[in-house]
């Protein structure tokens, strides 16, 4: 039996890192692995005014129904001031001695970081979920990067690249069957598009609903699941008609009921993505996916031939109706977004890979 700890400051809130290592920790054979899953609700920041996603019930129940022994640490604040984001009056250290495990699991965005600085015995598998960043820590063992694109900036910044392994994000998709919103919304014949994302202002891009405010009409519509108020906002401002706003959900089936509403995933991002759960889960439903150019360019690895990235709202205007009247164009887009999440994002391989990864670090 392995021994592998996961460690993660708000690591049982429904965001994106946090799902990704709740999966992983999840879904590992339970005969073949012993797992701990030390996690802490949200706790605020010094020198920043961003707000972690705090703990999710749902999350916490999905980890416990699938054997994964959860221990929570406290942590009153995360100081940003210093360079290793340090954890304020927390008592982690009481709680975890690494001699324990055979193998750590992190998931974090790639610079020196605490606790992990105290951490250097015990194998680590590093998953990195930002760019640009890198540490050649010693008994880091493998570096999980979720696209080519991250793991280029990640060598470029010093990343050793003998110990780097490229794996996409790992993703539950339950089978609900074709259970959507469609009746319920009156939108049975109407065309949706849709937008499924964290509520964060700070990710919020004003492009998909100004592509769709210049093609609304009586037989179109726009779901948002989640994200940024900043949407609900800019949908009143423009005064679009058939727009719905449902909100966020830790659930799985809620979120499948949602991708069983939508013809197209219209995804956008400020800041851009590495590797998106979001287009991941759209791309398990067959759905055709468009996106926008931002400072970080995974959608577009992603994506490939199952959609398209555009520069501005004018292009991705024009990929809207491409999708609602060029019916050979749809379909192609959506046979090979079906055909990229089977080939490349299904779940069973993901986790194969984690678990190759640690038989061969305990070997």
């Amino acid at each position: 039996m392995i021994k592998v700890a996961f460690i993660k400051f708000g690591g049982m809130a429904n965001g994106g890192t946090e799902k990704v290592l709740q999966t992983i920790a999840s879904e590992l054979p339970k005969d073949e692995f012993d797992v701990d899953f030390f996690y802490c609700d949200s706790a605020p920041y010094i020198g920043s005014d961003f707000v972690h996603p705090d703990t999710d019930l749902s999350r916490v129940e999905y980890c416990k129904s699938h054997g994964v022994n959860l221990i929570k640490f406290d942590v009153e604040f995360k100081d940003l001031r210093t360079q290793t984001h340090d954890w304020v009056n927390s008592n982690f250290f009481d709680l975890f001695n690494e001699e324990d495990y055979d193998v750590i699991q992190l998931g974090r965005a790639g610079h020196p970081e605490y606790p992990f600085i105290h951490i250097n015995n015990t194998p680590i598998v590093d998953s990195i979920h930002l760019s640009g960043m890198a540490e050649n820590k010693n008994n880091i063992i493998k570096t999980v990067l979720i696209s080519k694109e991250q793991r280029d900036r990640w060598i470029m910044a010093g990343g050793p690249e003998d110990k780097s392994v490229i794996i996409p994000n790992p993703l539950k998709v339950p089978d609900i069957g074709n259970v959507n919103y469609r009746e319920e919304f009156g939108w049975q014949d109407k065309f949706v598009f849709g937008l499924h994302q964290r509520r964060d202002n700070h990710i919020f891009s004003s492009i998909p609903l100004e592509a769709y405010d210049e093609i609304e009409d009586d037989n179109t519509a726009f779901l948002l699941l989640g994200g940024s108020v900043n949407y609900q906002k800019q949908a009143r401002d423009l005064g679009l008609k058939n727009f719905k706003h449902l909100p966020s959900v830790g659930e799985l089936e809620p979120i499948h009921k949602f991708l069983n509403t939508l013809d197209v995933f219209a995804h956008g991002r400020a800041d851009g993505e590495q590797c998106s759960c979001a287009i991941i889960e759209a791309m398990s439903h067959g759905l055709p996916v468009i996106s926008h150019t931002a400072p970080s360019m995974g959608q577009l690895e992603q994506i490939g031939d199952a959609g398209k990235v555009v520069e501005n709202y004018e292009q991705y205007s024009n990929v809207m109706i491409d999708m609602l009247y060029d019916k050979n164009y749809y379909k192609k887009c959506a046979d090979n977004s079906k055909k990229r999440y089977n080939e490349i994002y299904k779940l069973e391989s993901i986790i194969k890979k984690y678990a190759d990864i640690y038989k061969g670090v305990v070997n």
